[in-house]
């Protein structure tokens, strides 16, 4: 009892050391000439900073008369809030050892593509506590990651310890856990111990994440495809049947709605699981609220070039779940317009084509699973999306930037461009064109964006009121970004 008690204490204040970014030089500032993106389009605007949060936000391009603050000409760009993306895996390790690109360099391309803010996953090992994960994971971060984080939980077991555990993190600025209806014998929970779960974190103010795919069928699945000696990268799709996603969705929805938990069903990637969530919330009435969905961006490009036939195209495409076809492509865009979809995130978990080859010589169960894209995001999502008319340039926004702070606990802080939310600004220019080339470290040839006709570029970014991006160039000498506490009002 006693060692609990003292564990616990170090814990607080381990949490209250690490949920208050650094202060940044220079975080006073006039921004002029820009413009900022609305409902009823792209307005002229003047943004004042201090402090390193938003004082300010003027419907004019001029700045203030006898102002002493440094002034930055936006030169008619558009002014977007920073990025946040809900769904990164920064330097994740695997049981062999193999991790995928860390902090340092996952978070040069965020800052680069105009995302300021991610949120990772603290894993647990075996016999692990949750609170033990999420030291190791800031251990990594500290001084790495350039960009603000948050860490979501993950649950891959459930039993008294672990429920007990909650509670205090919620308490102490961690309100979102993940859960695994995949990965049989790793992380997979059973339905009932998803719904015991469930109960918790919905007890506690909590909110859950499912990574929705029925790991029994995808099990039998795998099996099948080894014993007929199709073990190819090629093979890794039919591992995971669009029917293995739908009925985990109908799953974790049912659960929700009978615990009022509230869920996030992530990187949907099917039509039928948009039906899923979009039918769960038609029944559920005033419940409806509870459910919300994400996309990621590579299964918005699905049939647009991805894959040639080539084994390294294969291994480019070892995600879970996989890359699905144009008609899903398609419904996911549509439901993002729509807003059936909440959140556009990319899993971001980028391991080097090396890596995938090396391991893909034991079948396609040993390949890494992951794709980059926290640098892409913003831009070709514009490209694909908003440039096209697709998206209207306000919604875009709603799903790369403020719902994903809403939902995960950063509202009245990121996400949008308001008097008191920090000073996370991006300029962006909507009318560049290029081909695109991975940000900082990433590695071009494992890259599924390497090449691609690009409309839209990041210019400028400022995190805290700190330029970190200059003309497309990260700055020098920059301090490293913040632990932050998300909580629920």
């Amino acid at each position: 009892m006693i060692g609990r008690m003292i564990g616990r204490m170090i814990g607080l204040v381990r949490a209250s050391r690490r949920v208050y970014p650094p202060a940044m030089d220079n975080q006073n500032l006039l921004i002029t000439n820009a413009n900022l993106v609305t409902s009823e389009g792209p307005l002229p605007a003047t943004v004042l900073v201090r402090d390193g949060r938003i004082a300010k936000v003027r419907k004019t391009a001029t700045g203030e008369r006898g102002s002493t603050l440094p002034v930055f000409d936006a030169g008619g760009l558009w002014l977007l809030p920073g990025g946040v993306d809900a769904h990164v895996h920064f330097g994740m390790p695997l049981p062999d050892g193999v991790t995928s690109l860390g902090p340092r360099a996952s978070s040069t391309a965020a800052l680069l593509g105009g995302t300021t803010t991610v949120i990772d996953f603290a894993n647990p090992r075996p016999e692990e506590s949750l609170r033990g994960a999420l030291d190791r994971w800031h251990e990594s971060f500290a001084g790495e990651c350039l960009c603000d984080y948050g860490l979501h939980v993950t649950v891959g077991e459930v039993n008294r310890d672990v429920l007990a555990e909650l509670p205090h993190l919620v308490q102490d600025g961690y309100p979102t856990f993940k859960a695994f209806l995949a990965y049989k014998d790793r992380l997979m929970l059973t339905p009932a111990d998803l719904e015991r779960l469930m109960k918790a974190v919905a007890d506690c103010g909590g909110r859950l994440l499912l990574h929705a795919e029925d790991g029994e069928s995808n099990a039998r699945a795998e099996a099948a495809l080894i014993a007929a000696g199709r073990t190819g990268p090629r093979w890794h799709p039919s591992a995971h049947p669009a029917q293995s996603e739908i009925a985990a969705v109908e799953t974790g929805v049912r659960l929700a709605l009978a615990t009022g938990c509230p869920l996030t069903v992530v990187h949907l990637s099917l039509a039928e699981s948009i039906d899923c969530v979009r039918r769960a919330r038609q029944q559920a009435g005033a419940a409806a609220g509870l459910l919300s969905a994400e996309a990621c961006l590579h299964h918005l490009f699905a049939g647009s070039g991805h894959c040639a036939n080539r084994e390294a195209d294969f291994l480019r495409l070892t995600m879970s779940p996989p890359v699905r076809g144009p008609h899903d492509s398609r419904a996911l865009l549509t439901a993002l317009a729509a807003g059936d979809i909440d959140l556009l995130s990319t899993d971001h978990c980028e391991f080097s084509l090396a890596v995938k080859t090396a391991a893909a010589t034991r079948g396609f169960p040993a390949i890494p699973n992951g794709t980059g894209g926290v640098g892409e995001r913003l831009a070709l999502s514009h490209s694909l999306a908003v440039a096209t008319g697709d998206l209207d340039p306000a919604r875009w926004l709603d799903v790369v930037c403020r719902r994903p702070a809403e939902l995960m606990g950063l509202a009245g802080r990121k996400g949008r461009i308001a008097p008191g939310y920090d000073a996370d600004l991006v300029l962006f220019d909507p009318d560049a064109e290029y081909s695109w080339q991975p940000l900082g470290e990433s590695d071009p040839e494992v890259s599924l964006y390497t090449g691609r006709p690009c409309k839209g570029a990041v210019r400028h970014v400022w995190l805290r009121g700190t330029q970190v991006v200059k003309d497309g160039r990260l700055q020098k000498k920059l301090l490293a970004g913040g632990a932050l506490r998300r909580e629920y009002r």
